[in-house]
């Protein structure tokens, strides 16, 4: 992960992502307001450094999990890490971040056990590859949406 200054000239910060193995940054990274970045891809680091209460702290595919990280604003810790994936190969392909901090995944899955929640639209793998989408934060953002918006 890098970040350069608003000109382009100078590190602002830089630091390594990874583990052991190969891990691979997928798609745009989110930045939330507190500057905080978020970004997902693949790894297949069974080390992969993710923090003490992440939803799944440790390596669970034959190939490759992907992962989803939330790196503070200067760069110099994680606030969340963790991977998403089953026993297949699951790719973290594109990731965005709403106003209230709450990451949005994107990516592909040939995982018969990928995570799934109750009341899912669709809890089962259908073909020998599908997409997902996967919400990370604080699970009670529809409701506080909801109530928002009356």
């Amino acid at each position: 992960m890098t970040k350069l200054n608003s000109r382009g000239t100078a590190l602002v910060y830089s630091t390594y992502l990874g583990g052991s193995g190969s891990d691979f940054g997928l798609g745009d990274v989110a930045v939330d307001e507190d500057g905080s970045v978020y970004v997902t891809g693949t790894t297949n680091s069974p080390n992969f450094p993710t923090t003490p209460d992440a939803f799944q702290p440790a390596f669970a595919g034959a190939a490759n999990d992907a992962f989803v990280t939330k790196l503070s604003r200067r760069g110099t810790a994680l606030l969340y890490s963790t991977y998403l994936g089953g026993s297949g190969s699951d790719l973290g392909r594109d990731i965005v971040v709403d106003e209230n901090g709450s990451a949005y995944v994107a990516g592909s899955t040939n995982s018969l056990n990928f995570p799934t929640t109750p009341g899912a639209f669709q809890t089962a793998i259908a073909a020998s590859d599908d997409a997902f989408v996967t919400k990370i934060g604080d699970d009670d953002d529809d409701d506080h949406q909801r109530n928002h918006r009356r």
